[in-house]
Protein backbone atom coordinates (compact mmCIF):
# COMPACT_ATOMS: atom_id res chain seq x y z
CA UNK A 1 0.00 0.00 0.00
CA UNK A 2 1.08 3.60 -0.65
CA UNK A 3 0.61 6.63 1.18
CA UNK A 4 1.02 10.35 -0.08
CA UNK A 5 0.27 13.41 1.77
CA UNK A 6 0.32 17.01 1.18
CA UNK A 7 1.00 17.19 -2.03
CA UNK A 8 0.35 20.04 -4.58
CA UNK A 9 -2.94 20.00 -5.41
CA UNK A 10 -3.80 21.69 -8.58
CA UNK A 11 -7.39 23.22 -8.63
CA UNK A 12 -7.98 24.15 -12.74
CA UNK A 13 -9.75 27.33 -12.80
CA UNK A 14 -11.60 25.97 -16.71
CA UNK A 15 -12.20 23.00 -14.80
CA UNK A 16 -13.95 24.42 -12.28
CA UNK A 17 -15.85 26.72 -14.65
CA UNK A 18 -17.09 23.91 -16.48
CA UNK A 19 -18.24 22.04 -13.46
CA UNK A 20 -20.07 24.99 -12.28
CA UNK A 21 -21.74 25.65 -15.75
CA UNK A 22 -23.27 22.05 -16.30
CA UNK A 23 -24.28 22.64 -11.92
CA UNK A 24 -26.20 26.20 -13.64
CA UNK A 25 -24.06 28.28 -11.67
CA UNK A 26 -22.69 31.40 -13.46
CA UNK A 27 -19.55 32.28 -11.60
CA UNK A 28 -19.39 36.00 -13.45
CA UNK A 29 -22.84 36.81 -11.94
CA UNK A 30 -21.82 35.39 -8.73
CA UNK A 31 -18.88 37.81 -8.34
CA UNK A 32 -16.04 35.42 -9.77
CA UNK A 33 -14.27 36.90 -12.72
CA UNK A 34 -11.06 34.78 -13.50
CA UNK A 35 -8.39 36.91 -11.60
CA UNK A 36 -11.20 36.44 -8.30
CA UNK A 37 -11.41 32.99 -9.18
CA UNK A 38 -7.90 32.00 -9.16
CA UNK A 39 -7.01 33.85 -5.62
CA UNK A 40 -9.68 31.67 -4.59
CA UNK A 41 -8.80 28.82 -5.75
CA UNK A 42 -5.38 29.32 -4.80
CA UNK A 43 -6.29 30.41 -1.51
CA UNK A 44 -8.22 27.03 -0.97
CA UNK A 45 -5.50 24.62 -2.59
CA UNK A 46 -3.51 25.89 0.41
CA UNK A 47 -5.94 25.46 3.04
CA UNK A 48 -6.24 21.61 2.34
CA UNK A 49 -3.95 18.52 2.89
CA UNK A 50 -4.69 16.01 0.16
CA UNK A 51 -4.08 12.45 0.65
CA UNK A 52 -4.27 9.56 -0.79
CA UNK A 53 -3.88 5.77 -0.45
CA UNK A 54 -3.62 3.01 -2.91
CA UNK A 55 -2.92 -0.14 -3.76
CA UNK A 56 -3.23 -3.11 -6.04
CA UNK A 57 -4.42 -6.49 -5.12
CA UNK A 58 -4.60 -9.48 -7.60
CA UNK A 59 -6.69 -12.63 -7.77
CA UNK A 60 -7.72 -14.56 -6.00
CA UNK A 61 -9.23 -12.36 -3.63
CA UNK A 62 -12.34 -12.58 -1.47
CA UNK A 63 -13.35 -7.88 -1.68
CA UNK A 64 -13.11 -8.50 -5.50
CA UNK A 65 -16.48 -9.21 -7.15
CA UNK A 66 -17.34 -6.49 -4.19
CA UNK A 67 -14.67 -3.83 -5.19
CA UNK A 68 -14.00 -4.35 -8.68
CA UNK A 69 -15.89 -2.80 -11.28
CA UNK A 70 -15.03 -5.98 -13.97
CA UNK A 71 -13.19 -8.56 -14.16
CA UNK A 72 -9.24 -8.28 -14.91
CA UNK A 73 -6.15 -9.71 -13.54
CA UNK A 74 -6.40 -7.52 -10.83
CA UNK A 75 -7.82 -4.27 -9.41
CA UNK A 76 -6.58 -1.20 -7.76
CA UNK A 77 -8.33 0.74 -4.71
CA UNK A 78 -7.77 4.48 -4.09
CA UNK A 79 -8.97 6.10 -1.26
CA UNK A 80 -8.59 9.94 -1.72
CA UNK A 81 -9.29 12.79 1.03
CA UNK A 82 -8.73 16.45 0.79
CA UNK A 83 -8.42 16.40 4.64
CA UNK A 84 -10.51 18.12 7.78
CA UNK A 85 -9.66 21.42 6.22
CA UNK A 86 -12.30 21.57 3.92
CA UNK A 87 -15.11 22.59 6.43
CA UNK A 88 -13.32 25.66 8.01
CA UNK A 89 -12.08 27.40 4.93
CA UNK A 90 -15.97 26.74 3.90
CA UNK A 91 -17.17 28.78 6.99
CA UNK A 92 -14.16 31.41 6.59
CA UNK A 93 -15.53 32.06 2.79
CA UNK A 94 -18.88 32.55 3.55
CA UNK A 95 -19.13 34.91 0.99
CA UNK A 96 -18.66 32.65 -1.70
CA UNK A 97 -22.05 31.03 -3.17
CA UNK A 98 -23.31 28.02 -1.45
CA UNK A 99 -23.69 26.44 -4.81
CA UNK A 100 -19.90 26.94 -5.50
CA UNK A 101 -19.06 24.20 -2.99
CA UNK A 102 -19.73 20.92 -4.13
CA UNK A 103 -18.61 21.64 -7.52
CA UNK A 104 -15.23 22.51 -5.58
CA UNK A 105 -14.54 19.33 -3.37
CA UNK A 106 -16.03 17.21 -6.10
CA UNK A 107 -12.99 18.85 -8.30
CA UNK A 108 -10.32 18.83 -5.30
CA UNK A 109 -11.24 14.86 -4.86
CA UNK A 110 -11.11 14.06 -8.63
CA UNK A 111 -7.62 15.99 -8.69
CA UNK A 112 -6.95 13.66 -6.20
CA UNK A 113 -7.65 10.45 -7.66
CA UNK A 114 -6.57 11.34 -10.87
CA UNK A 115 -2.64 12.03 -9.33
CA UNK A 116 -2.86 8.65 -7.92
CA UNK A 117 -4.48 6.99 -10.87
CA UNK A 118 -1.52 8.49 -12.91
CA UNK A 119 1.12 6.55 -10.19
CA UNK A 120 -1.03 3.00 -10.73
CA UNK A 121 -1.04 3.62 -14.91
CA UNK A 122 2.38 4.11 -14.71
CA UNK A 123 2.94 0.15 -12.80
CA UNK A 124 0.06 -1.03 -15.18
CA UNK A 125 2.07 -0.11 -18.22
CA UNK A 126 4.78 -2.38 -17.19
CA UNK A 127 3.12 -5.06 -16.53
CA UNK A 128 1.46 -4.42 -20.26
CA UNK A 129 -1.58 -3.56 -18.57
CA UNK A 130 -4.42 -0.62 -18.96
CA UNK A 131 -6.47 0.62 -16.35
CA UNK A 132 -10.44 0.19 -16.42
CA UNK A 133 -12.42 3.85 -16.10
CA UNK A 134 -12.31 4.94 -12.88
CA UNK A 135 -15.63 3.56 -10.73
CA UNK A 136 -16.44 4.76 -7.43
CA UNK A 137 -16.95 2.01 -4.35
CA UNK A 138 -20.33 2.93 -2.75
CA UNK A 139 -22.55 0.86 -0.60
CA UNK A 140 -21.45 0.71 3.33
CA UNK A 141 -20.07 -2.88 2.83
CA UNK A 142 -18.09 -1.67 0.01
CA UNK A 143 -16.59 0.94 1.80
CA UNK A 144 -16.13 -1.16 4.57
CA UNK A 145 -14.04 -3.48 2.80
CA UNK A 146 -12.15 -0.78 1.06
CA UNK A 147 -11.23 0.99 4.67
CA UNK A 148 -10.06 -2.49 5.99
CA UNK A 149 -8.34 -2.92 2.65
CA UNK A 150 -6.57 0.21 2.59
CA UNK A 151 -6.28 1.26 6.47
CA UNK A 152 -8.53 4.64 5.96
CA UNK A 153 -7.27 5.15 9.39
CA UNK A 154 -4.00 6.22 7.74
CA UNK A 155 -6.09 9.28 6.32
CA UNK A 156 -8.24 10.09 9.05
CA UNK A 157 -11.02 8.16 6.92
CA UNK A 158 -13.35 6.59 8.76
CA UNK A 159 -17.05 5.14 7.92
CA UNK A 160 -20.35 6.29 9.95
CA UNK A 161 -23.33 5.99 9.47
CA UNK A 162 -22.23 4.10 5.28
CA UNK A 163 -20.49 7.36 4.29
CA UNK A 164 -16.72 8.22 4.21
CA UNK A 165 -16.16 10.87 7.32
CA UNK A 166 -14.76 13.62 6.67
CA UNK A 167 -17.28 14.22 3.81
CA UNK A 168 -14.78 15.10 1.71
CA UNK A 169 -13.19 11.82 0.74
CA UNK A 170 -14.04 9.10 -1.71
CA UNK A 171 -13.04 5.94 -2.46
CA UNK A 172 -12.37 4.41 -6.09
CA UNK A 173 -11.88 1.36 -8.04
CA UNK A 174 -9.58 0.51 -11.27
CA UNK A 175 -9.44 -2.96 -13.07
CA UNK A 176 -6.39 -3.95 -14.63
CA UNK A 177 -7.03 -5.48 -18.05
CA UNK A 178 -4.54 -6.83 -20.72
CA UNK A 179 -3.41 -4.68 -23.63
CA UNK A 180 -4.94 -6.07 -26.76
CA UNK A 181 -1.59 -6.49 -29.36
CA UNK A 182 -2.49 -4.95 -32.34
CA UNK A 183 -2.41 -7.58 -35.38
CA UNK A 184 0.01 -5.49 -38.24
CA UNK A 185 -0.57 -6.45 -41.63
CA UNK A 186 1.05 -8.62 -43.81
Amino acid sequence: MRKIKGFHLVLRPHEVRRRAKKAALDLDAAGLPEPVLLKTLDRLAKALTPGVLFDTFGHPDADQPLLSPMPGLAYSLILASIGPGFEPIREKEAGLPAALWPVLEETALDECVRFASGLLEDEAAKDNCELSPISPVVGADALAAALRKLDGAKLGVALAEGRLTPAASLAVSLSWLAKSKAKGRR
